[in-house]
């Protein structure tokens, strides 16, 4: 018997570590089916960055997305000059999320902050308490083409002055649930061979995935023929699977990797413990 799990989201590079932590937990089969494509933007970015006079003044810097970090370790970064880019690399960096912190480090960010705050809100209150009365200029926030304004509307309130740039835009694959039918299909072909496996679908937001979950609700049979069980991430995912029919067995408590596979290992040993009994 093995275990598979399918995360329904773009994998990162060069290091995924739902992969690895997925890997490290013995499951067999990993897979990741992309939703949405990104687009970089990197020219505005640019523009000021390669500004000797604007990046020597600017001391602060907002990336809360993973897509943003691919953007500036693949599109920005690369093309500054080497003072431009060590005076990048030592701003105070705030973000949120333990995985987007890691991956602006590996990336060469030397002073990341906020990483454990949970949300947007708490990582603006955050900012402000750590800046303190040292503010002097312009916080730069690089975000995607679609976002919440929650950072950048805390922070104008208490008098902060917030740039923001976009450097990444989102679209939604059109061909999901056509992909998420052959990859239920194969897996199914090969229980008939390894025997019955379970499988785990992780749902990271709801963009991408509503003809997904549409699916799911709509053939409730196809979890006892593969064993299939769902997870998510967050408690706005978990909302809005609940309200579209579908109660998922695990909720991350956090959107780590560790955070995931532990509450997922944890339901599937309570349920060993409930049919022993």
């Amino acid at each position: 018997m093995s275990n598979n799990i399918i995360f329904l989201k773009n994998k990162t590079t060069p290091l995924d570590k739902y992969e690895v932590e997925s890997k490290d937990n013995k499951y067999s089969d990993v897979q990741f089916l992309p939703l949405i494509a990104h687009t970089h933007h990197p020219v505005e970015a640019l523009h000021l960055l390669k500004d000797n006079n604007y990046i020597s003044n600017l001391r602060y810097l907002i990336v809360t997305s993973q897509r943003t970090v691919e953007c500036l370790n693949e599109s920005i970064i690369p093309t500054l000059t080497k003072e431009q880019r060590e005076k990048l690399l030592d701003l105070s960096v705030y973000t949120v999320g333990p995985a987007t912190g890691d991956f602006l480090r590996r990336v060469g960010f030397r002073n990341v902050k906020g990483d454990d705050m949970g949300n947007g809100d708490k990582l603006s209150d955050f900012i402000i308490k750590d800046i303190g009365d040292n503010y002097d200029g312009e916080i730069l926030s690089f975000v995607g083409a679609i976002r919440r304004d929650i950072i950048k509307n805390k922070l104008k309130q208490r008098g902060l002055s917030v740039k923001e740039v976009v450097t990444y835009e989102t679209n939604v694959l059109n061909d999901n649930l056509d992909r998420f039918q052959n990859t239920l299909v194969d897996i199914a072909d090969k229980e008939e061979c390894d025997g019955k496996s379970c499988c785990w679908v992780v749902i990271f937001s709801p963009q991408g995935a509503k003809d997904i979950i549409k699916f799911l609700k709509q053939n409730p049979s196809i979890k006892d023929k593969l064993d299939l069980r769902i997870s998510c991430i967050g408690p706005t995912t978990n909302d809005y699977l609940l309200d579209n029919g579908i109660n998922p067995e695990v909720v991350s408590p956090q959107p780590t990797p560790d955070s995931l596979l532990d509450a997922i290992d944890g339901f599937q040993k309570s349920m060993v413990t409930t049919v022993k009994h």
